[in-house]
């Protein structure tokens, strides 16, 4: 009689324990869902840049390189013939950047008009598509140790 009555108690304090865990899991089956962080909001859709953080709107591809150089070139004073240099390294034979509308585009007096001063006496050519436009981003970016698509995200 005491074994059964043994058995019984030892029996008892399993369904207590296994009775314990089921409610545990019932109550995480209730708990709701952790709810994840806000992602950042992404750079807007529409032409423009966002530099250091600040958002900047552009009516196109080309007033927002404009922007972008001019931004730059106020950051850094000697920016321009420093960009000059490193794009005179960028495999084209003509200049992206001169100090008149004829060194940007030589020999092309229809382009000349489509150059448009960055800086005082630096001229930037705007007569390029977008994947130039962006190459030539990038490299503004590194001549002055910027983190393009970090400090410098851009959509065209």
């Amino acid at each position: 009689m005491q074994l059964a009555a043994n058995r019984l108690t030892s029996l008892r304090a399993q369904i207590a324990a296994l009775n314990h865990t089921l409610d545990a899991l019932q109550r995480d089956l209730r708990a709701p869902a952790p709810v994840p962080p806000p992602k950042p909001a992404p750079l807007r859709q529409a032409p423009g840049y966002r530099l250091f953080g600040q958002d900047f709107p552009a009516r196109n591809g080309t007033d927002a390189m404009i922007s972008v150089f001019r931004q730059l070139a106020e950051l850094e004073p000697r920016f321009p013939e420093r960009f000059a240099q490193a794009a005179s390294r960028l495999g084209r034979t003509r200049a992206y950047v001169g100090r008149t509308p004829q060194a940007v585009y030589p020999g092309k007096s229809k382009l000349w008009a489509a150059t448009v001063e960055f800086a005082p006496g630096w001229y930037l050519g705007t007569n390029e598509n977008n994947a130039t436009k962006l190459k030539l981003l990038r490299a503004a970016c590194r001549v002055l140790g910027l983190r393009y698509g970090v400090d410098l995200q851009i959509r065209l």
